[in-house]
């Protein structure tokens, strides 16, 4: 069950950042100006606060039923670096200070490296400390 939630955080994640990548590739490579693609983009917009929330929801989960507790793992540096994005991202939404959501755009790159991180080398942080 535990693997099916990771794959699931996996695919969700891509969701949720699919505004942001489908936008660059429409600007550099495609080039679509239809109705179905700015519809389409404002729908993965309207989910993607409800879906950072439901992401750290599974985290916590799927990291719960792979490890059985609470445990220094990549996939809670994961979670941790996912919660202060989520958190500078709530923090933009509230405060509507512009480098509020630079940060918070910053900490999804961040994200990115820790999920490749944890999907290629899940026991890093054991080989890393003492």
């Amino acid at each position: 069950m535990y693997v099916f939630l990771g794959w699931l955080n996996v695919a969700l994640f891509a969701v949720m950042t699919a505004p942001l990548w489908l936008r660059f590739l429409n600007t550099h490579f495609f080039h679509a100006q239809g109705e179905g693609y700015v519809k389409a983009i404002k729908k993965l917009r309207a989910v993607h606060k409800p879906l950072g929330g439901v992401i750290l929801i599974i985290a916590i989960v799927h990291g719960y039923l792979a490890l059985g507790g609470l445990r220094l793992h990549t996939g809670t540096l994961l979670l941790i670096v996912t919660a202060v994005t989520a958190g500078l991202g709530l923090s933009f939404f509230i405060f509507k200070k512009k480098a509020l959501f630079v940060w918070h755009r910053w900490m999804a790159l961040v994200v990115v490296c820790f999920v490749l991180l944890h999907l290629i080398w899940p026991g890093a942080v054991y080989y890393l400390l003492p």
